[in-house]
């Protein structure tokens, strides 16, 4: 089973909020690349977990620490497992069989979406969980979890608790998976948004008709300069090299680009099948040591 990845359309951080969280404006999208994940009831009670590192070499060892070769208690999985099971004693054990390659520290919810799917299986026991008990679960793993519980893509907002499902026109892209590491706590202090110890009394938690229209119709050109990641200044400071990776892949046929989260990993969306085929080669052509991947959404 596919634990997806997901991509941020735009990333606008307007403030820091007095729960020590940053208020965020993003559209997120699931995309056909990611884990996958195989889940089954184990019995007495236990937490199994067996993975298979397929992640970017320069960022195994980052994973490692995070994972069961690491302390396991660390691990987002055994994590949501206990609290779940904190909650409802009954919840059977779970054997999880983990291919892991959405690389950590690369702004592709690779923890979440795990999250997500080792809830969705435990919430197969309806009798244990109401929708709001589910919803308030995934909040207090992780903010991106809830978003991954669902099926489509999401406008979403608040700390990333709070989406709204959206309709987005199919589409293609490459997906870069670059080696820098970047703290996202780290990332969000350099970006020195002021405190505001309340939320914003002007909703500016909308999509303009033109934009969801352009969404709508898989206008990918039409985002570039109307959607933006408020990360990307700080990100090329601290690796200019990324801004040359963003640069190559507007030149060689992407339509709109994108860093995606805080860091790392970039992608590009392009307009048909063929274009996003011209779009990989030129890029493996010009970065010789970079894994780049198709998806679709």
């Amino acid at each position: 089973m596919l634990s997806p990845a997901k991509i941020n359309l735009g990333l606008e951080i307007p403030f820091r909020r007095s729960d020590g969280f940053h208020e965020i404006k993003s559209i997120f999208l699931k995309i056909s690349w990611g884990d996958d994940i195989e889940i089954e009831p184990a019995d007495n009670g236990v937490f199994e977990l067996v993975s298979v590192n397929e992640i970017v070499l320069e960022k195994r060892k980052l994973y490692d620490r995070v994972s069961e070769l690491g302390d396991l208690k660390k691990n987002i999985l055994y994590k949501t497992f206990e609290k779940a099971r904190s909650l409802f004693p009954e919840l059977p054990g779970v054997r999880i069989h983990l291919t892991k390659r959405i690389s950590p520290a690369g702004g592709l919810g690779g923890g979440s979406t795990n999250a997500a799917s080792l809830l969705n299986f435990l919430f197969s026991w309806r009798s244990f969980f109401t929708t709001d008990e589910m919803k308030l679960l995934a909040s207090e793993i992780g903010s991106d979890v809830p978003f991954f519980l669902g099926e489509g893509h999401a406008f979403v907002t608040g700390r990333g608790e709070l989406s709204e499902e959206i309709e987005i026109h199919p589409g293609q892209g490459i997906l870069a998976l670059t080696p820098q590491v970047m703290n996202t706590a780290e990332m969000y202090s350099l970006l020195k948004k002021p405190l505001q110890e309340g939320p914003s009394q002007k909703n500016g938690n909308t999509l303009s008709e033109n934009l969801i229209f352009s969404l709508k119709s898989g206008d990918w050109g039409s985002l570039q300069g109307r959607l933006w990641n408020d990360f990307e200044p700080v990100a090329f400071q601290l690796h200019p090299e990324l801004g040359v990776l963003k640069d190559r892949f507007l030149e060689f046929g992407s339509s709109y680009c994108s860093l995606t989260g805080s860091g790392s990993s970039m992608y590009g969306l392009v307009q048909g099948l063929e274009i996003q085929e011209e779009l990989l080669q030129r890029l493996r052509q010009e970065f010789p040591n970079l894994t780049f991947v198709r998806f679709n959404f």
